[in-house]
């Protein structure tokens, strides 16, 4: 009968491993460990370290200013507010953002220019306000505006309003 293969493994010792790869690191990862102690000491240099260090120290209270403002219904209105104008600035196509900016005159750009360029006339505002362009975009006011006043008028405002 065959005999089995006798396998003796020497015990494995995990400290003398991670002494013999502590021991071998600086030389396996040196760019790293200079990198490392850069961005330490620039962190150094502007107080992050030290403002992060007073931040864990503070923990608690720290923790308990922010949830007790945050709390407060002028902060909850407030993150509703930012949350429904994302919503609002998602639905806009970045072209219709885009052309807004670039119809913006340069002589209302530059201060300078501002003073140079005489007032335009009542004729050319006048103009202005009858063109399809003006007429789309007081439609679209007037739309916004008329949301604004129905909510005003509301008889009984939710619980989420009064907030």
């Amino acid at each position: 009968m065959a005999k089995p293969i006798q396998l003796d493994f020497p015990p494995r010792n995990a400290q003398a491993e991670l002494a013999e790869r502590l021991a071998n690191a600086p030389a396996e990862h040196a760019a790293a460990l200079l990198e490392l102690l850069e961005l330490v000491e620039v962190l150094h240099q502007r107080n992050v370290l030290s403002t992060l260090r007073g931040a864990v120290g503070a923990g608690d209270d720290l923790v308990g200013y922010i949830a007790h403002a945050a709390a407060q219904p002028e902060s909850i209105r407030a993150m509703r507010n930012f949350l429904a104008l994302s919503k609002i600035f998602g639905k806009l196509d970045p072209e219709l953002i885009e052309a807004v900016e670039r119809s913006i005159p340069r002589q209302l750009q530059d201060r300078n220019e501002r003073r140079m360029t005489p007032a335009p006339s009542l004729w050319k505002i006048g103009k202005l306000f009858v063109s399809a362009p003006v007429r789309r975009a007081l439609m679209a006011s007037g739309f916004i505006l008329a949301g604004i006043g129905y909510y005003m008028n509301k008889e009984n405002p939710s619980s989420a309003d009064r907030a």
